[in-house]
């Protein structure tokens, strides 16, 4: 046996039991890391099976959008681009104008069923109403494009379609514009009658705007305006007997024969506008032009 240095026994175990105590320290120390990820995986797997249904969600998202992107990437060509009506050649809005009606009398009229007291008959001589329904267009095209998700439709059919007409309410009110039975209602309703006041005998004419560089080209003064047939037609049915011919001409569904005229006055003084500022622009091009070739 061997001795310690102080004459007795040398405790110290020999290199082989020194060698198992370390081992087993080592052991008992792994064995709480393994039963500590064991209850970190247990945690984990319940995280999972919590998330799971989320994360199948998400991924069919993706895929989705995915897809739409694909889509996207090989047609880069927008299928429903808006119509700029700010900056539109008259060569294209002329073009653009029928596709308003046929959209106005076919979809808002046909389809939805717009009465005149939410779409008043002189709507498209009003710039700010007709950019709502020129608005209402593009709007309701995208939402049933073939690439369109449904929440579109529902979006035009449950918030765009009455915000627009509400800004449209807003726009042109009752003590402007008003519907009359059985004919084409009437335009700027004030002025008309103040002019009537002035002029028994002639029929009332829209007062023509007041010049400005960004000129309404929708105030005319010449021709027999749509306003001037409502005025010299005779007084509706019920109105002797105290009804409310105004009321009841408003509930009644928007019609072409009641907007139309109103539409095409509309029309040939929008066209005649882009085309005197394309003249303008053109003018002011060759004078620059002019004036280069001259400078030294």
């Amino acid at each position: 046996m061997s001795s310690a240095p102080d004459g007795g026994p040398d405790k110290e175990p020999p290199g082989r039991e020194r060698w198992a105590v370390d081992l087993a320290a080592d052991v008992r120390k792994t064995r709480g890391e393994v039963h500590a990820l064991r209850n970190t995986v247990v945690d984990l797997a319940s995280t999972v099976s919590e998330w799971g249904p989320h994360l199948e969600d998400t991924q069919r998202d993706v895929a989705e959008l995915r897809g739409q992107v694909d889509e996207l990437l090989e047609s880069p060509e927008i299928k429903n681009a808006p119509v700029d009506w700010f900056k539109l050649p008259a060569e294209d809005a002329e073009r653009e104008w029928p596709k308003l009606a046929e959209f106005v009398h076919e979809v808002l009229g046909g389809w939805y069923e717009v009465t005149r007291e939410q779409l008043p008959d002189c709507w498209a001589l009003h710039r700010p109403a007709f950019l709502q329904v020129a608005w209402l267009r593009t709007s309701h095209i995208e939402a049933y494009l073939e690439r369109s998700h449904p929440a579109q439709a529902a979006e035009f059919n449950v918030r765009w379609l009455d915000a627009a007409l509400e800004k449209i309410k807003r726009a042109i009110p009752d003590s402007r514009c008003r519907a009359l039975a059985g004919r084409p209602g009437e335009h700027l309703v004030d002025r008309l009658a103040a002019q009537q006041r002035r002029d028994p005998v002639s029929p009332p004419v829209p007062a023509a705007t007041s010049a400005s560089p960004y000129p309404n080209p929708y105030a005319q003064g010449g021709g027999q305006h749509p306003a001037q047939l409502a005025a010299q037609a005779q007084p509706a049915a019920g109105s002797a007997a105290g009804g409310d011919p105004t009321r009841a001409a408003g509930n009644e569904v928007i019609r072409w024969e009641y907007w139309g005229d109103y539409f095409h006055e509309a029309m040939r003084a929008d066209l005649a506008w882009r085309r005197e500022r394309e003249a303008q622009q053109a003018n002011a091009e060759q004078a620059a032009d002019q004036g280069g070739e001259k400078a030294p």
